[in-house]
């Protein structure tokens, strides 16, 4: 769950950079910090903890992300420790790169399956989400070993399922109610 001090950063943030001309620097460089924090469950800890002060928590993100992302990116990261946010830096960068993607008109798109999918299966998959999303769309795919078969699909809230465990329980259900009548 995203806090609103996260979302209002994160807009705050996309505006200062789509204005210094910085956007896709500062896209990468909210991707490193988002998978460096997604990867580091002792630097979320280390950042959530009050015991910790300032200027070891400036000192640790310096040496993490200074040389590795911009000047406009790491002032961010120095606001948040100036106002004692930094706990929700993880929260910015998804919010971020969410804001990020409707600036593109972009959206993502999970796709669910039984087993991996080809290439030219995803390729297809992907065009016929964007010719009905009128949208680019970006997918990541996961296994769903639950599945019997076919796919299905979550973009943000909505849910197109397709799948073969689904379409039986909607048979199961009409057969069930028909028996009854």
């Amino acid at each position: 769950m995203s806090s609103t001090a996260a979302r209002r950063y994160a807009n705050a943030f996309l505006q200062t950079v789509i204005e210094e001309g910085k956007l896709e620097l500062a896209k990468d460089d909210m991707l490193m910090i988002s998978n460096t924090l997604e990867s580091s469950k002792e630097l979320r800890r280390f950042l959530n903890n009050r015991i910790v002060n300032y200027s070891q928590k400036k000192a640790a993100l310096e040496s993490i992300f200074a040389k590795h992302v911009d000047k406009s990116t790491f002032n961010l990261i120095y606001l948040l420790l100036d106002k004692k946010r930094e706990g929700i830096l993880k929260d910015i960068t998804g919010n971020f790169l969410s804001l990020y993607n409707l600036h593109h008109g972009i959206i993502e798109a999970t796709i669910y399956s039984a087993t991996e999918l080809e290439e030219k299966q995803k390729t297809a998959l992907i065009k016929q989400l964007e010719s009905s999303t009128g949208k680019k769309v970006i997918i990541s795919t996961k296994i769903d070993s639950d599945m019997i078969g076919g796919l299905m699909v979550r973009i943000d809230d909505t849910v197109i399922d397709g799948s073969v465990k689904y379409k039986l329980n909607q048979l199961k259900e009409k057969f069930t109610s028909a028996a009854v009548d």
